[in-house]
């Protein structure tokens, strides 16, 4: 009897890439969202509320040591910690108030300027930010004079000297737009594969015969696309595994799947086998005798139908593709185990054509060489 563990089933990867291919709209409306939804964040925090750009202005001192007498070795050079404490110590602090021609707070004065020592401990770098280029000048100004009378004042300081003085520029934010884009685009990509495997995980439809056999653990004959044509191995599939059945009953998971059109199919197959010969393989009993198919409402539409079904000598089941849940095929066939019918082979009716023959791609055409018994 059949057994379905969905926790054992392997997860196909190949199956998943090519319906993925299928799907490559929802793939590209998750990047386009994802560059939408991190792109436009990314902008509207650091470009539309960004604020102000204020302007910058550098200059810069040589710091020229003292020599300590009692060895003639130099005095310990100051770190940028240490400039930071002395240009921003209160005493400096109202001195640099005093001697601006600006009105401007001490909060604003201090926060507006950095000493810095990037390589050379010789080399102090005082950068300076506001929005307001005027200020901007004034707060470099008074700094430059502060450092200078720090030299003047401190025993390991010869001479602090001007260098170079820049000029108030606009501060260009470092702007990484485009990186956010691409990193937006690749989140949404991810998350729709993600959001696709999920999906198929999660999705009991049957899309190719494999996965039938596989799942249910009943013959699969073959499948019919979803142009009504056999594929190429339904016809030696049938002999095989029907073999002297004569009466043979056709019912469907789905009750909407045209029962008829499909007998007429086996019906032109019977024909074409039996022209050729094929009868001989039946057993001699039944060499001139054709199978007759008979389509019969399935269980879970009429359940009626269970007596015309066991009057049968062979049963066909089909499948669906891409259409018939797992839960319907397991009910149905839990309803023919307990009426003790048994299922001589399923068909994948209305299977995507192309879709399997992708599938197969690169191995052995399913079909290609007629199965003998």
């Amino acid at each position: 009897m059949w057994q379905c563990d969905y926790e054992k089933e392997p997860f196909d990867m190949r199956l998943f890439w090519l319906l993925s291919i299928r799907r490559l709209w929802i793939v590209l409306a998750g990047a386009l969202a994802g560059l939408i939804l991190v792109g436009g964040i990314y902008y509207v925090k650091n470009v539309t509320l960004g604020g102000v750009i204020p302007y910058t202005m550098d200059s810069k001192y040589y710091l020229e040591y003292a020599v300590d007498p009692s060895d003639q070795q130099t005095y310990s050079y100051f770190a940028s910690y240490t400039w930071n404490d002395l240009l921003k110590s209160e005493a400096v602090v109202a001195e640099m108030l005093e001697e601006l021609t600006v009105s401007m707070t001490a909060e604003e004065l201090t926060a507006s300027f950095e000493p810095e020592l990037i390589s050379d401990l010789r080399i102090c770098y005082i950068h300076t930010t506001h929005e307001d280029a005027e200020k901007v000048r004034e707060i470099d100004r008074v700094a430059g004079q502060a450092i200078i009378a720090i030299g003047e004042k401190q025993k390991e300081l010869l001479e602090v000297s001007l260098l170079d003085r820049g000029q108030p520029a606009l501060a260009m934010p470092d702007l990484r737009t485009l990186r956010a884009c691409v990193l937006g685009a690749v989140l949404g990509i991810f998350f729709a594969l993600f959001g696709l495997g999920l999906h198929e995980i999660l999705d009991e439809r049957i899309h190719v015969p494999g996965t039938l056999a596989r799942r249910y653990g009943v013959p699969v004959a073959g499948y019919v696309s979803r142009g009504g044509k056999p594929s190429g191995e339904l016809e030696a599939q049938l002999t095989c595994l029907l073999r002297d059945k004569r009466r043979i009953g056709v019912t469907a998971v789905n009750g909407e799947l045209d029962l008829g059109g499909i007998v007429k199919l086996l019906e032109t197959l019977e024909e074409k086998e039996y022209a050729s010969g094929g009868a001989a393989a039946r057993g001699r009993e039944n060499q001139e005798r054709m199978r007759e198919y008979t389509a019969i409402p399935g269980l879970c539409q009429a359940p009626e139908a269970g007596e015309a079904l066991r009057g049968q000598e062979g049963l066909l089941l089909l499948v669906q593709a891409d259409c018939d849940r797992g839960k319907a095929i397991e009910e149905i066939l839990r309803l023919f185990g307990q009426l003790e019918i048994n299922v001589d082979a399923m068909i994948l009716a209305a299977a995507d054509e192309r879709l399997i023959r992708h599938y197969l791609w690169g191995k052995k055409q399913f079909g290609s060489e007629t199965s003998k018994c």
